[in-house]
């Protein structure tokens, strides 16, 4: 299987500095890349990861007594820290994208070429609502708020016309479809951008659908209440949006903090790297 790749690792290990019997939060493991490299350095990982997809892929993976996998959302890591720890923790991670199984497999929704889907939550046990609930029952003013708040979409408020009058004729179902909406409106204007219009779009809508935003707020505050003292905190965000909220929260708390973004040759060898933003603090 191909694993996704962990992005900024070398800047993450650098500024934990793990150290044998070090305990550590991997709060969204994915593949367990990070997770991985910390285990090497002697240190205990508790992996959290809301799909269960990911969450096998990552115990296959990694055979070592130190990490334990748990399945959850990061939100809850306090719950979580209760439960299965209880005793401040060395070091913090969260990585706030998408690992590549997840971006192009097929019935998941995340895909612009996704032919079965538009679902798109993270864990749909526990999830009602799906992308594909709200991009059908949204109204104008609700697509246009999602657009141009978080997607930051220059042409928020025709596309939300253009979606509103399609699923009007049919159910958008899949990505796919949706997808086709938005690069027909690019097309009709002769608009050509350097990455698919759509995937601003499909962000916006992934956010959405998993409460992101809530979510990383409620994190970030109970992160606080289980690290140690001059613990570190890292969050890899690949949204403006996402890295503002980690931003604001730094500022306001007046932590100490460094900014890291991806080298070229990182981008180059990992292109799903591009937008990442790393921000350590303690």
């Amino acid at each position: 299987m191909k694993y996704h790749i962990p992005v900024l690792l070398s800047e993450v290990i650098t500024r934990f500095n793990p150290q044998p019997g070090n305990i550590y939060i991997d709060s969204t493991v994915g593949h367990g890349g990070h997770s991985q490299e910390l285990l090497s350095k002697g240190a205990i990982v508790y992996g959290i990861d809301a799909d269960k997809n990911n969450l096998t892929i990552t115990t296959d993976r990694i055979n070592n007594p130190n990490f334990h996998p748990i399945l959850g959302n990061f939100k809850d890591i306090k719950k979580i820290w209760q439960k299965y720890i209880n005793a401040p923790v060395d070091g913090i991670l969260a990585d706030l994208g998408l690992s590549n199984n997840q971006q192009s497999q097929e019935g998941r929704g995340f895909s612009f070429n996704d032919s079965q889907s538009l679902d798109m939550r993270l864990d749909p046990n526990t999830q009602e609502t799906s992308a594909k609930d709200i991009i059908n029952s949204y109204d104008e003013t609700q697509l246009y708020l999602l657009f141009s708040k978080i997607a930051q979409e220059q042409f928020a408020l025709p596309l939300a016309q253009k979606i509103i009058t399609s699923r009007q004729q049919s159910t958008i179902k899949t990505g796919k479809q949706l997808a086709d909406i938005i690069h027909e409106y690019y097309q009709s204007r002769h608009i050509r951008k350097a990455i698919d219009p759509a995937t601003k779009i499909f962000m916006a809508l992934r956010i959405e659908t998993n409460n992101e935003f809530e979510n990383l707020n409620i994190f970030l505050n109970d992160s606080q209440k289980i690290i140690k003292t001059n613990g570190i905190i890292a969050i890899i965000s690949f949204h403006s949006s996402e890295d503002r909220i980690v931003k604001n929260f730094i500022k306001k708390n007046n932590f100490t903090t460094i900014r890291f973004l991806p080298t070229k040759d990182e981008i180059k060898t990992n292109h799903l790297s591009r937008s990442a933003v790393l921000r350590v603090y303690s």
